[in-house]
């Protein structure tokens, strides 16, 4: 997928000058008001097993950066309400949100993710997500369409367009790291194959900007 190796290039830039981009949030995350609602779903435990050795070595190696829990890694199919501190502004909507989606997540199927290979963005490391067929796509162009037609154009993609399947693993807070090294372990799992799930339902949660299980409240469960 071309935005994964975007993403890489950029992500070695940065690593090589030594100037990665810092969460100026973390590790002190429980102080952030940030709060925002979006669709997403969360890998399965047989992927997370097989990512945690990964995260786990990275970790011992790399200290003092911020490493998703197994419970906290998702994937973010749409965002509806940014991560932001004003999001009280816009909750209210969250009712007629529900309606839109019950309409438009009833007429898709299930569809299948495969998480192969590791990328990185100058603040992240991400696992690599690849849809099986085009109905995720699919999913996000009829919500945009939809949301549009019922006057809600300028609610979605406001930081940027969700696109992928990633999952974000690692965010960076913490100067002090052998970026090069980093660079080199990461390149070593470019290819690592950490299983497949099978999408079934999908979720509308209200969270912070990391997606804290602990801190998240369930709004509504769809199936496909």
């Amino acid at each position: 997928m071309q935005i994964y190796n975007q993403l890489w290039r950029e992500a070695m830039a940065a690593f090589a000058r030594g100037e990665p981009r810092l969460d100026p949030h973390l590790p002190a995350k429980t102080r952030d008001p940030r709060r925002g609602v979006s669709l997403a779903f969360r890998p399965p435990l047989s992927v997370q097993s097989r990512l945690q050795p990964l995260l786990d070595s990275l970790a011992a190696e790399f200290p003092g950066q911020y490493f998703y829990p197994p419970a906290d890694l998702h994937v973010t199919v749409l965002t509806l309400i940014s991560g932001s501190e004003t999001w009280r502004r816009e909750i209210g909507d969250v009712r007629v949100f529900r309606d839109i989606l019950r309409e438009v997540l009833g007429r898709h199927a299930p569809f299948a993710v495969a998480f192969r290979g590791v990328t990185a963005a100058p603040n992240a490391v991400m696992i690599q997500g690849f849809p099986q067929d085009d109905t995720l796509e699919q999913i996000r162009q009829d919500l945009r369409q939809t949301f549009r037609e019922r006057g809600f154009a300028d609610r979605l993609d406001r930081r940027y367009a969700n696109q992928a399947a990633h999952v974000t693993a690692v965010r960076f807070c913490s100067p002090r790291a052998d970026w090069p090294r980093l660079a080199a372990v990461l390149a070593a799992h470019r290819q690592t194959d950490f299983g497949q799930m099978q999408v079934t339902r999908l979720q509308l949660v209200f969270g912070d900007w990391y997606a804290t299980a602990g801190r998240e409240r369930l709004l509504e469960e769809f199936a496909l």
